[in-house]
């Protein structure tokens, strides 16, 4: 963290939003974004939502740097969506006509976020506090960590979409009630043992 930023911190007056809970009004949300913005602050935002588990939980408070200039794949981004600030992992940018796309999803949470442009991403999550503790993630290691979970969630969806699609090559548009909870089943398993590889990468020491 440079020593040259400005942090602030906020104790109550906005809850950043990364599950799908209390919208925010629209014009307090972009008038308190636009004076953050101008002053290039870093800020302490508190987080509610458990899409981002197990790294992030309800409660903690995530340091957030202005801007997207830095933001690499792996990374935790806060950006607009609707009248709700939500921060989720980056898992793939790549370039277009109008600047940088952002491939966005919660660790947490099977779907994926629409994409986002540049306008739409409020800054980095720089670190995390939770009580008396604080975790940067922005350190090498932190940052490789972030890559890998990534690269693993692009990797299982497109596994998953290649089996699905194995599987009508191979039984056409009929399944049978046993080879659907058979598919099923293997789908939550391998989410499940993603979690957990997660959950001991993710764990605070």
């Amino acid at each position: 963290m440079k020593d040259t930023k400005k942090v602030a911190e906020i104790d109550e007056p906005i809850d950043i939003i990364n599950a799908d809970r209390r919208p925010l009004y629209d014009p307090i949300l972009e008038a308190v974004l636009n004076v953050w913005g101008q002053k290039e602050e870093q800020h302490f935002i508190p987080i509610t939502g458990c899409s981002m588990l197990p790294l992030i939980r309800s409660g903690d408070i995530v340091l957030v740097a202005h801007g997207c200039t830095d933001v690499r794949r792996g990374d935790i981004v806060v950006f607009r969506y609707k009248s709700k600030l939500i921060a989720h992992r980056v898992l793939r940018i790549y370039e277009n006509n109008v600047g940088p796309i952002f491939i966005t999803k919660g660790d947490n949470v099977l779907h994926f976020d629409p994409p986002l442009s540049k306008k739409e991403i409020v800054g980095r999550v720089l670190a995390i506090k939770r009580g008396g503790r604080y975790m940067s993630l922005d350190t090498s290691i932190s940052r490789v960590l972030g890559y890998f979970i990534a690269g693993s969630t692009l990797t299982t969806a497109k596994v998953y979409i290649w089996g699905r699609n194995l599987k009508q090559r191979i039984f056409g548009s009929y399944s049978s009630p046993f080879i659907v909870r058979v598919h099923h089943g293997a789908h939550i398993l391998f989410l499940l043992i993603r979690k957990v590889i997660f959950l001991i990468l993710c764990k605070w020491k």
